[in-house]
């Protein structure tokens, strides 16, 4: 395998389930999502050496999912609704990805039970009924866990940092606030 399709694998990879949520936004039926991925899928492998500049991969890959959900709509005579707006483009510099690699350092600054529920659901994508059974706990246990853990995690990052976001949720700017003067070292 080439260096191209090596590289694509990894970028997809990344972007699998930030492509699905993108798509999803705009058809609102997830197997038609899925189908619509694997279709850019299958064109991004398959037209990989056409791409003149790697660096643009992922704006390349975005162009051809935008043209997928197009077709989708011409194809199943569906006007495009006004508010789902096809323009999306990510940043080059993919913020979100980023500051993910902050998020596990503040992850374990958490209480115990939080940092564990965190680290299995969220990190280790095992499902709450996974981390219920794995815990010894039941299910809604899990879940209030995972959601106030998120809270907690979410409040920790506020402390410290000033977080920008597009309406899909991708980071399109982050700053550091302060260094806290504490022993912690967590921002």
């Amino acid at each position: 395998m080439d260096m191209n399709k090596k590289k694509l694998l990894q970028v997809w990879q990344e972007l699998n389930e930030q492509l699905f949520r993108f798509v999803y936004a705009k058809i609102k039926d997830s197997e038609t999502s899925k189908d619509i991925v694997q279709d850019v899928f299958i064109k991004v492998f398959t037209n990989i050496d056409s791409l003149k500049d790697q660096d643009k991969i992922v704006s390349w890959i975005y162009q051809i999912t935008r043209n997928e959900i197009v077709t989708y709509f011409r194809k199943n005579k569906i006007s495009i609704p006004e508010d789902k707006n096809l323009s999306h483009q990510p940043e080059e510099k993919d913020l979100t990805s980023e500051f993910s690699q902050c998020i596990e350092p503040m992850i374990d600054l958490l209480p115990e039970i939080y940092k564990e529920a965190l680290l299995l659901s969220e990190i280790k994508n095992i499902s709450q009924k996974e981390l219920a059974a794995q815990l010894g706990i039941s299910y809604s246990t899990a879940k209030s866990r995972v959601q106030r853990g998120r809270k907690k995690l979410k409040d920790l990052l506020l402390q410290c940092c000033k977080i920008s976001t597009d309406a899909y949720g991708n980071i399109t700017e982050y700053d550091l606030i302060a260094h806290r003067n504490n022993s912690d070292n967590s921002c």
